[in-house]
């Protein structure tokens, strides 16, 4: 049997594959499914933001009547590039913030890191574990439910008790830096983790995925504000909500073998399509 890959790169985005009956076989990424809820919504907003806050930095620079002067065409493609840049900026901070809370993890002890944002937010984290008392028992592994066929991969299971309660819960934990840390998806992706069925590790071995709490856990951190803890519901409607996800997934990835054109119905009053007629009856 050829090893099991848990994680692979592919163009830049995460895929997912385990062996399944004997097969390598491709799961859907949890943060790829979600994308359908509400068919990101603030995705406009969000663009025409970020394009009309670099054109008024650009404008006060001087760059954008550079640009303009010199060919118009190179002005809107610089402000074309600024939802993407925005993201891949944000993007770049989280990943240094999992990155060295994951070390802090396994070390106990702060790496050196030269950006004061990340050294703020992963300082942050480290201050909700002292506070709550936070037990990581997992920590960025992977996790597969092959019989829906999606997989991702979770941030951590800990254990921590909440105010007013006497017993502690084991909950699925997820580290966010986003500017916004209640949206439906982050509480989908959390369900579908919850629900998942085998955690692989990264020698191919195999275990089930422990059984947590109905109230998964956001770890928010941002730069500009304190911690939070953020709990997200996650019974069976969320995993369904999140199996709807899967389900649209999996169609639009299929659609080119469901889905069929035929072409454009002909012009009813143009002659030359009774031709083939014509010459059938003339026979």
């Amino acid at each position: 049997m050829p090893p099991r890959t848990a994680v692979q790169k592919k163009g830049g985005k995460r895929r997912y594959v385990r062996v399944v009956d004997g097969e390598p076989t491709e799961h859907i990424n949890v943060t790829g499914c979600t994308r359908y809820w509400g068919v990101m919504g603030w995705a406009i907003p969000y663009g025409a933001k970020t394009v009309s806050e670099k054109f008024r930095n650009g404008k006060t620079s001087g760059i954008i009547d550079a640009l303009w002067e010199a060919d118009p065409e190179s002005a809107v493609q610089w402000l074309k590039k600024a939802p993407y840049e925005d993201r891949d900026a944000a993007g770049a901070k989280g990943t240094k913030v999992h990155a060295a809370f994951e070390e802090y993890l396994k070390t106990e002890s702060l790496p050196e890191i030269d950006d004061a944002d990340v050294a703020k937010m992963v300082s942050d984290l480290v201050d909700l574990c002292d506070v709550y008392d936070i037990k990581w028992e997992r920590s960025e592994q992977t996790v597969f439910n092959s019989e829906i066929g999606y997989a991702g991969t979770m941030d951590g299971i800990i254990t921590l008790q909440f105010p007013g309660e006497q017993e502690r819960r084991r909950c699925v934990a997820d580290i966010k830096t986003s500017r916004s840390a209640n949206k439906v998806e982050y509480a989908l992706q959390l369900a579908a983790l919850k629900y998942g069925t085998t955690i692989v590790h990264d020698d191919g071995s195999e275990e089930p995925m422990p059984e947590t709490d109905d109230l998964g856990v956001i770890l928010w951190v941002r730069p500009e504000q304190g911690p939070q803890i953020i709990p997200a519901v996650l019974d069976a409607t969320a995993f369904q909500h999140f199996k709807l996800c899967v389900a649209m997934a999996y169609a639009e990835k299929g659609s080119d073998d469901r889905v069929a054109f035929l072409p454009p119905l002909g012009d009813p009053n143009d002659d030359t399509k009774l031709l083939t007629e014509r010459k059938e009856q003339g026979k």
